[in-house]
């Protein structure tokens, strides 16, 4: 597919609130990364007065839906994620232009949805059932109830996948939800919201977009609010947890990282896994919290990682997503743009090497986009900011390690820890590396968003957030514990 530039704007300029779409008097415009100075379209900006509008309408649809069962819920939002079929391709599009995407990346995060989130439902009758414990003096009951209101907060990386792993998540466990798409890119997101909440009861979904300091401390301060599931940043997570500790309401939190991945020594560099390194460092043009962002390697090993990775990296073109041969758009803002761009100059002024991969295509001349080549960094000390801060770009540091010692407390010095990886031929002495890493997720052999199993759980440790997402412990995140116990007759 050529890109044509006759794409149409697409507006959204309500509020989905109780179930009826409502006028916004503010609009917030949404521009493509690729071409800065097209507009993709508009969307609605809330006020903080419809803001808490819609968290009343979800307290007031969540009386009802929380009495019902587990299995009950599951059935409803099985029929509703059927939904998400219509118009995938168009969305996939728009996705595209307003996020920065690959068309490829776009429809695979689109069309994912629902696989993923019915591996959530099949819960159901597991939670139904509760459980019991008998002592020899009583018999407890352990039950889950809903908090009531969640407010689910989306970041702009990934916004329909990770805004569906809360929705559904939250729904099934009883509760109404208030969405607040990302401001920068909230089209695709409202779009399969609003398909999806079509077929829940009026008022179980609502979405209201709008800027953070308009409607910001109104969803995450106000005291209908039962719990907050937010994924982001950590400067925006200390915002949210202020403003939550007023009504001491818990928050669910992924945050940032700054994900290493160790070589051991025995690993081997064949195409399929060099592919791999270069996939989970740069899917997405690097935007992702669980991409490597810190790659260790044996010191007499490097070399040959570098030559390697340079000759599989040749392949990537960035450009333009919506351009099928493209396999990198580029980054999502003009700032995150200047951010790479400080952080080679300074790794270039401390005396390290940058490799540029692959090429940019000539279309991308005279846009205007926010194209960045992916480039691996080598000879960078630990404490330069590509190596100590989340770069969230296409820019990744090598840096290689004496012993295993040193490599896995060197992969630990961060108040990050989201996610890790070890590679090498022995699994048995990869796994025992991995046990180490202070990582909510450690993979063997593989690494990033493809390699996430989504009937297990995963989240961060450390300041990369608290809290767990898919698996049952997913469900239970949105759920509270109640235990009833009954006495019993002594012997």
């Amino acid at each position: 597919m050529k890109y044509s530039g006759e794409e149409l704007e697409i507006s959204h300029q309500k509020l989905l609130i109780g179930g009826d779409w409502v006028a916004a008097s503010a609009q917030m415009e949404v521009h493509n990364p690729a071409r800065p100075r097209e507009l993709v379209g508009t969307a609605a900006g809330a006020t903080a007065e419809q803001a808490d509008d819609a968290l009343m309408a979800a307290r007031r649809a969540q009386r009802e839906w929380g009495r019902g069962t587990f299995r009950d819920r599951a059935r409803l939002l099985s029929a509703a994620l059927e939904r998400l079929d219509q118009d995938l391709e168009t969305r996939a599009v728009l996705f595209v232009r307003e996020n920065g995407k690959t068309l490829a990346e776009a429809t695979r995060e689109l069309s994912s949805v629902q696989r993923r989130q019915r591996l959530s439902l099949q819960h159901a009758a597991a939670l139904d059932a509760g459980r019991q414990e008998t002592s020899d003096r009583s018999v407890s009951r352990i039950r889950y109830k809903p908090y009531g209101v969640v407010v689910s907060i989306v970041p702009w990386n990934a916004p329909v996948s990770l805004g569906f792993t809360q929705i559904v998540s939250a729904l099934l466990a009883g509760n109404a939800v208030v969405l607040k798409p990302p401001e920068t890119c909230p089209l695709t997101l409202t779009q399969t919201a609003g398909l999806f909440a079509q077929a829940l009861p009026k008022g179980l979904l609502n979405i209201v977009t709008g800027l953070p300091e308009v409607i910001g401390e109104t969803l995450t301060a106000h005291p209908a609010v039962g719990k907050i599931g937010f994924t982001g940043s950590i400067k925006s997570a200390r915002r949210i947890l202020v403003n939550a500790s007023a009504t001491i309401k818990p928050c669910a939190l992924e945050l940032g990282g700054n994900d290493p991945a160790i070589l051991l020594d025995d690993v081997e560099f064949g195409d399929e896994m060099l592919g791999a390194l270069l996939a989970a460092s740069f899917q997405m043009a690097g935007q992702i919290c669980m991409a490597i962002k810190r790659l260790f390697v044996p010191e007499r090993r490097r070399d040959a990682l570098v030559a390697g990775l340079r000759k599989r990296g040749a392949r990537i073109l960035v450009g333009n997503g919506l351009k099928r041969s493209v396999t990198m758009g580029p980054v999502h803002t003009r700032a995150a743009l200047e951010r790479l761009v400080s952080f080679l100059d300074d790794a270039r002024e401390r005396g390290a090497e940058v490799h540029p991969l692959g090429t940019l295509d000539p279309e991308t001349e005279g846009s205007g986009g926010y194209f960045r080549q992916p480039s691996l960094v080598t000879g960078i000390a630990d404490e330069a900011p590509l190596m100590a801060e989340e770069q969230f770009g296409p820019i990744l540091p090598i840096a290689t390690y004496a012993n295993i010692e040193e490599a896995v407390a060197r992969a630990n010095d961060t108040y990050y820890g989201l996610s890790a990886s070890v590679w090498g031929a022995d699994v048995s002495k990869a796994r025992s590396v991995a046990e180490q890493l202070e990582a909510g997720q450690v993979w063997i052999n593989a690494h990033g968003p493809q390699a996430v199993n989504h009937q297990a759980p995963y989240g961060g440790m450390k300041q990369s957030g608290g809290g767990r997402k898919a698996g049952i412990e997913g469900v239970l995140e949105f759920l509270q514990t109640q235990t009833i116990t009954s006495a019993s007759a002594p012997e």
